[in-house]
């Protein structure tokens, strides 16, 4: 009979929390790539449209679920995390892209409602976020490597 492992807790939230954030920047990435279409299209509001769904449908859950495990793994072992430097550096770029993630929001909104200005630079905020996931993502491999 074959035996089933569970990995233990820790390695499921860090599973969890790598799943969302990989779920929420490819969201974040699809929403900057649908806006930047909007210039070149009759149909804001359409376009918009389709941005928000990605958004409230992909983005905004994955991002709470990357929270969630994020502060399930950080929290108990919070005294441990504040003496690595690397930690704050991750925190940093994360923060970054919570910020963008409001950002693109709040453009993919605008642009429901047809405001075509909105939608210029969208592939700026995209560029952003990744350069931003991609500094959080450095600062998490580098802490655990020789």
């Amino acid at each position: 009979m074959m035996t089933l492992y569970w990995p233990p807790m820790t390695a499921a939230l860090v599973a969890a929390h790598v799943l969302a954030n990989v779920v929420w920047i490819g969201a974040l990435l699809s929403e900057t790539l649908i806006l930047g279409r909007a210039t070149w299209l009759t149909d804001l509001a359409e376009i918009g449209t389709l941005a928000r769904r990605v958004h409230t449908r992909l983005a905004i859950p994955a991002f709470l679920a990357s929270l969630a495990s994020g502060l399930a793994r950080l929290l108990p072992a919070r005294h441990v995390y504040a003496g690595m430097p690397w930690m704050y550096a991750k925190l940093g770029f994360a923060v970054a892209v919570i910020v963008l993630h409001h950002v693109i929001g709040a453009r993919s909104r605008q642009v429901a409602s047809g405001s075509a200005r909105a939608a210029y630079g969208t592939w700026a905020l995209g560029c952003l976020t990744f350069l931003s996931a991609a500094g959080a993502v450095l600062f998490a491999i580098a802490k655990s490597t020789p």
